[in-house]
């Protein structure tokens, strides 16, 4: 049985919720859902900040982010991935709870028994 987290991610992956989701960002989601229907690759600059926020992490650490976030099932929001960096989308609010949650998920100095830093490269 094949996961399909590893397999090559598809445009025609996103679900009904997940368009939904993402073109609530937009003034105009019923015409973002129409192109996107019309031309599902159809690239699109949707604002950040009121419907989602995305982290911007070097492309290998949001890997490794993804991979933890998936340890226990589903566990994350869409992902793109653009110039060699992952960009998570996630809830609104994320971004700024980013440090503290990695602290909390041991990828920082703080809580590790060894005391080494969990070289947390630097997240947009």
């Amino acid at each position: 049985m094949s996961s399909t987290r590893n397999a090559t991610p598809h445009v025609s992956d996103v679900t009904a919720d997940g368009a939904a989701w993402l073109a609530s960002a937009v003034a105009y989601p019923r015409d973002t859902l129409a192109l996107w229907e019309e031309r599902p690759a159809a690239p699109v600059v949707l604002p950040c900040g009121s419907a989602f926020d995305v982290v911007s992490a070097p492309a290998i650490f949001g890997r490794r982010m993804l991979d933890r976030l998936w340890e226990d099932g589903p566990g994350s929001g869409p992902v793109a991935e653009f110039r060699g960096r992952m960009l998570l989308f996630a809830a609104p609010g994320t971004a700024q709870r980013l440090p503290s949650l990695l602290d909390w998920e041991e990828w920082g100095a703080r809580g590790r028994a060894d005391g080494r830093t969990g070289a947390v490269p630097p997240l947009l």
